[in-house]
């Protein structure tokens, strides 16, 4: 039983070190040599946020420097990034925006989240000193850790769910407006479109496992296995390959169009008779009348 134990201890290891190092270097890849047009930069920094999420499964209790529930409160803040990454770069991929995005306020729930984890981290290492921190201290006691650890995963649970309704009234607003102008062939906005909703669905399955796999079996009470942790990271890592394979075709057709719109000859423009016959005759008999004066 103990070998079967550490069977599965080693794997979920090794899943979670070759997840993370797999997504990461995807991500520089895309952030620093691929070239293209939309904002690559945030699809590749939605991927580092899920290269850290597969490289959380290599944190124990014997390698963190302060107690892992306090690692985990601070590091999950950060996930709040992963859906705004996720939405901004369906927007930007479907409004063709050129100009960086910058600072959005898609961001400030992570970065309260983050601030609020810190404050109560830092006081809870402190014992909850009084002082000009008193009434923060006071309040952060009264929401103990296995609160505050509770509280996390159903607020990033509702911004996730937030955000693909969010993502579904997105794509449907540009069908519609696709609906509208007439595309006899399949054009190279019709390829982003397909691949924006392969990655959307991609990510939704895999929430859905996690909710149903990790987050309501805690909310249950239930213990959580290492196959319940690593069930998501398999599957994830499975999506990441799949994705992957389905963009390399995508970039292949799209390349495909554009070689094919660079080789195709312009339409000769038609000029149209705008003289009638008999204003015809009448040019031609005063260029007659000029060549025999000349």
């Amino acid at each position: 039983m103990n070998e079967f134990n550490s069977f599965f201890a080693q794997a979920y290891w090794w899943l979670s070190l070759f997840g993370g190092l797999h997504c990461l270097a995807l991500a520089i890849y895309i952030r620093y040599f691929y070239q293209a047009e939309t904002h690559q930069g945030l699809l590749a920094s939605f991927l580092s946020l899920i290269a850290l999420y597969f490289l959380t499964g290599l944190i124990n209790r014997d390698n963190t420097p302060i107690p892992i529930h306090l690692l985990f409160n601070l590091i999950s803040p950060i996930y709040f990034l992963l859906m705004p990454l996720l939405y901004l770069y369906c927007k930007s991929s479907l409004s063709q925006i050129s100009q960086p995005i910058g600072f959005s306020k898609h961001y400030w729930p992570a970065l309260l989240t983050l601030l609020f984890a810190i404050i109560d981290i830092v006081l809870k290492l402190t014992g909850y000193q009084t002082g000009e921190w008193q009434s923060i201290a006071l309040l952060l006691k009264e929401l103990n850790i296995n609160q505050w650890s509770a509280l996390l995963p159903a607020l990033l649970s509702i911004q996730t769910c937030y955000y693909f309704i969010a993502l579904w009234m997105l794509f449907r607003l540009h069908k519609q407006k696709q609906r509208n102008i007439t595309q006899p062939q399949e054009t190279l906005g019709t390829i982003r479109f397909r691949w924006l909703i392969g990655l959307t669905l991609a990510m939704l399955l895999n929430w859905l496992i996690r909710v149903f796999v990790v987050i309501l079996p805690f909310y249950f009470g239930d213990n959580l296995s290492l196959l319940s942790n690593a069930l998501p990271r398999l599957t994830l890592l499975l999506s990441m390959y799949m994705l992957a394979v389905y963009g390399l075709k995508q970039i292949t057709r799209s390349a495909y169009l554009k070689g094919r719109m660079a080789k195709q000859p312009l339409q000769p423009h038609v000029i149209q008779n705008v003289l009638t016959p008999e204003e015809y005759e009448f040019l031609h008999q005063v260029q007659q009348d000029d060549s025999e004066k000349k």
